[in-house]
């Protein structure tokens, strides 16, 4: 019902004109994505959702219009997965996977205990350009003459799933990140402990994931169903091994996808090399910014390092730091890191690789 309402009210009069030229950013979980987001979101032709949006993900403008002169504003915080990462109202967050999940395009299947997909229908995905409009471009919003309109963005690490239905729109662009896979398995052990810890504690915690479809680790956690035929039967979440070979079997499918307009991003190049790699970035979107400016927002991902933007929370950064170091797994199957190896290898070779180091 938000949803039609917001159509009613803001939707622009060319819609599918202001839909075109979406910039979807995606990747498994610990890759690098919300930091991607973040440098994307600061260049003022790309619109994202942030958490103002919360909780009518779907009606956006009629929530904003609802608040009338009150403009909320919250301390900034670091986020649950105490990476350093710092968020707000007005942090673009991943927040789209509400629209698939509201028709009925995202599937727990309880049997197998994966999180899979129905392909969109046409009429979904017409809507989904309406959304991206309503987002970008509603009517109404600030519009600048003479300008195209905003173009999309999101985040959101489920579209792993619908690689083929987004790139279908010949428009849109696709950057998947990856992350080196040993560095990313821990991490994502690291958080999968943590979040299990926190949503035994906290009901709400686990309600407001599973609300969003964040299943990437927790109680809750449900590996994508196109993973599961490359995967090592009986190994569980509980064991560091599950989630390098979790990380094959994802990537492993990545790397069968061939749409023309997905690019891969390597996240330890990004960190490396952030301007060389942000000005291929921006070149393959078609934007115009300073590389180099936007590539002092990126910051180290290594579990050692303290944000530099953030002064005042170093101290408190290094002590969460060490205690996630002490908790990383150190040993992993050694025919699970040659394979691992040998798919990351590819990865960097393949010819949707945006840049290599």
């Amino acid at each position: 019902m938000c949803f039609d309402l917001e159509r009613q009210f803001y939707l622009p009069k060319e819609p599918q004109q202001a839909a075109q030229g979406a910039v979807y950013v995606c990747g498994l979980a610990r890759s690098g994505t919300t930091i991607l987001l973040r440098i994307l979101d600061a260049i003022p032709e790309l619109q994202s959702l942030t958490y103002r949006a919360m909780p009518f993900v779907l009606a956006p403008n009629l929530w904003r219009a609802a608040h009338g002169a009150r403009h909320r504003s919250v301390p900034e915080v670091m986020r649950a997965h105490k990476d350093g990462l710092f968020v707000d109202l007005d942090s673009p967050e991943g927040l789209e996977e509400v629209f698939w999940n509201t028709f009925g395009h995202a599937i727990r299947d309880t049997t197998s205990r994966t999180l899979d997909y129905q392909t969109p229908s046409p009429a979904t995905l017409a809507a989904f350009a309406d959304y991206r409009s309503l987002v970008a471009n509603p009517k109404g919003g600030t519009t600048v003459p003479g300008r195209p309109p905003k173009r999309y963005l999101s985040k959101n690490n489920n579209n792993l799933m619908r690689i083929a239905s987004l790139c279908a729109d010949p428009s849109a662009r696709v950057l998947l990140n990856y992350r080196d896979p040993v560095d990313t398995a821990r991490s994502l052990y690291r958080q999968h402990q943590g979040f299990c810890e926190a949503q035994a504690a906290e009901r709400f915690t686990r309600k407001y994931m599973g609300w969003l479809a964040h299943h990437e680790f927790g109680l809750d956690h449900l590996p994508f169903a196109f993973a599961r035929a490359y995967m090592v039967p009986g190994l569980q979440p509980e064991d560091p091994n599950y989630w390098l070979d979790y990380w094959s079997a994802v990537h492993h499918h990545i790397l069968l996808q061939q749409p023309h307009n997905l690019h891969l991003v390597n996240h330890d190049a990004l960190c490396s090399q952030p301007a060389r790699v942000l000005g291929q970035v921006l070149e393959t979107l078609s934007l115009k910014a300073n590389a180099t400016a936007l590539a002092k927002m990126v910051r180290a991902t290594s579990s050692s390092s303290a944000d530099p933007t953030q002064p005042q929370h170093t101290e408190r950064l290094s002590r969460e730091a060490r205690d996630m170091a002490l908790s990383a797994p150190t040993e992993f199957s050694s025919d699970l890191l040659r394979r691992a190896h040998t798919i990351h290898a590819s990865l960097r070779a393949s010819e949707h690789n945006l840049i290599t180091i």
